[in-house]
């Protein structure tokens, strides 16, 4: 049977007509089945606007969308029927296998929480997102947690473990601690104690400090740190893949010569642009909750939200869930 992935069609910036194109673009090539909570006649009107829908698509009625700067707790109270608190229903409910959205993420992190619930034994989920370099970077927790304990970055490692080997399909993922230098004992208390229970953690593949400039240059797979910390982090690489983009995009632009050169090497610009491409991936795990929930970026197009899509499949299919759930309730 394939998967069920609910999407939250109301949420983006760019809603419904990206959530509509990538669920559609999902449904015929990666054979998963699309619900998609809205407003029907507008959904409706999208998907006819684009022709024949493909079998397994569903839409689910809503009342409305959560704003990006509604506060988290609306989608408890009055705005509980919004796209994003049915999608999140669905899932709850056995309806859905996996939930995408490109809403508020203080909003998804409430309703996920609270309807799909964490893994038993897991103290906190935590907001994985994937950074598109060379080596992909999963940095883990990237803005769920805004405070932490050595104990909470300890699980955060080992489910980014868990994720980057069984998702992402990494061998024995190299785990590294963020901070502002290379030696065990540097850092705050909270890095510093962290340090020792991931050494002595034998689930993981732990290489010590990652210190900002080590995260892409290939050095991890997996960054650990606390949400505040990651979520800077993640904006800072990419604010650099934007100045990067833009500064070949002035240099080629320049004169005819450089325009001529540009041409000459745009094959391996190309490629350069496709690998700092955040649509490439298309969202951010949750990690720790009783089913996949992947959080696409706020500007998701089309394509962002189809590589959400069969990022959530992915998850779904991986055995990630059950062997967090097996591993603490042992």
């Amino acid at each position: 049977m394939s998967a069920r992935i609910v999407i939250d069609a109301m949420g983006g910036d760019n809603s419904p007509s990206a959530e509509v194109g990538g669920a559609l673009r999902a449904a015929r090539e990666i054979g998963v089945s699309v619900l998609l909570a809205g407003d029907e006649r507008i959904i409706r009107n999208e998907i006819d606007r684009r022709g024949r829908a493909p079998a397994g698509v569903e839409i689910i009625p809503a009342d409305g969308a959560i704003g990006m700067k509604d506060p988290p707790s609306a989608i408890l109270k009055e705005k509980s029927g919004c796209s994003m608190a049915v999608a999140a229903d669905a899932v709850r409910d056995g309806y859905a296998d996996a939930l995408v959205s490109a809403g508020n993420t203080g909003a998804l992190f409430t309703v996920a929480s609270l309807k799909v619930r964490r893994l038993p034994g897991i103290r906190r989920a935590a907001l994985g997102a994937i950074v598109p370099l060379e080596n992909p970077v999963l940095i883990v927790d990237s803005g769920a947690n805004t405070d932490a304990t050595p104990e909470l970055l300890q699980l955060f490692a080992y489910m980014g473990s868990l994720y980057c080997s069984l998702v992402m399909g990494v061998e024995k993922p190299r785990v590294a601690l963020i901070n502002n230098g290379a030696e065990s004992t540097k850092g705050t208390p909270l890095y510093s104690a962290a340090h020792s229970l991931l050494a002595a953690d034998g689930r993981i593949n732990f290489i010590g400090n990652a210190e900002g400039r080590d995260v892409p240059s290939g050095f991890c797979d997996v960054v650990v740190c606390d949400g505040f910390t990651g979520n800077i982090l993640l904006k800072t690489i990419e604010g650099m893949g934007l100045f990067m983009n833009r500064s070949l995009k002035n240099i080629f632009h320049a004169n005819a010569l450089t325009l001529f050169a540009g041409l000459l090497t745009r094959s391996k610009t190309n490629a350069l642009k496709k690998q700092v491409d955040h649509r490439e991936h298309g969202g951010a795990p949750f990690l720790g909750l009783a089913k996949p929930v992947v959080k696409a970026h706020g500007s998701s197009d089309e394509k962002s939200i189809f590589t959400a899509i069969r990022q959530a499949k992915t998850f779904h299919e991986s055995g990630l869930i059950s062997k967090l759930g097996e591993e603490f309730t042992d």
